[in-house]
């Protein structure tokens, strides 16, 4: 199969993916797993809102219900391992994600961003399935879709692509538990998913076949499917030259 990339952040990831001694080679059956997190706070006493898309190679899976703490699978992809144990562990720890989120809301300290209501928390978790059982992990943080922090699953290694965000890449980088839960899920649980949901939708992902959408749906929009020269930049310097 041919090689899918995956949205948002993991345009860049080979990039990151260098620097960890990674090569081009056996780039054939790629798959990539991603989760897009949105949450936003609305006034009190008003629960927060937020919303949840699961998607294989782009294509949408799966809609996490944050009231009633369920999946509801979306399309023919997410009804083929939707009765599946591993659909129940993902359901799981979708929702432990949800609550982190949730609870940094308060503590959010972005510096030089324009007041604006409502703050949107987005998150994306990223991870592939190469040959021979390779891949990588990484997440995507952005406020109201300005990226501001990266994380590199495969080496924990952070970037900060807006100056502002520096408070929070420092609360995160040094709770190690924090760290410890981001780089568990992107390459331990999220690999885990990818792979045994692979075995009931290798056949389903053939790039040669068109891809179905559920009815009423539309193709979904990445949160960020480009970063500018000035973000790559930043990145090259974060994980080249650390330290400077």
């Amino acid at each position: 199969m041919a090689v899918v990339a995956c949205p948002a952040f993991l345009p860049c990831f080979p990039l990151l993916l260098l620097q960890s001694g990674w090569s081009g080679s056996g780039q054939d059956d790629t798959h990539c797993l991603c989760y897009d997190f949105n949450i936003t706070p609305k006034f009190r006493p008003e629960p927060r809102w937020c919303e949840v898309q699961g998607l294989v190679d782009e294509r949408p899976f799966l809609h996490y219900d944050c009231v009633n703490h369920k999946a509801k699978a979306s399309a023919s992809l997410g009804k083929k391992v939707n009765v599946t144990k591993t659909w129940e562990k993902q359901t799981e720890t979708l929702g432990d994600v949800v609550d982190f989120l949730k609870g940094q809301l308060p503590d959010v300290q972005v510096e030089n961003l324009m007041p604006v209501e409502p703050l949107i928390l987005q998150a994306q978790m990223s991870c592939e399935h190469k040959a021979h059982g390779h891949g990588g992990g990484s997440w995507q943080f952005l406020f109201n879709g300005q990226t501001f922090l990266l994380f590199d699953s495969n080496n924990r290694k952070w970037a900060v692509l807006y100056p502002g965000a520096k408070k929070m890449k420092d609360k995160w980088e040094k709770n190690t538990e924090e760290t410890v839960f981001f780089h568990k899920i992107s390459m331990g649980d999220c690999k885990t998913w990818l792979e045994e949901f692979l075995l009931y939708w290798e056949k389903m992902l053939d790039p040669t076949k068109p891809h179905s959408w559920a009815p009423g749906t539309t193709q979904p929009k990445t949160m960020a499917t480009t970063l500018s020269p000035w973000s790559l930049l930043l990145i090259i310097l974060c994980f080249i030259l650390p330290g400077i």
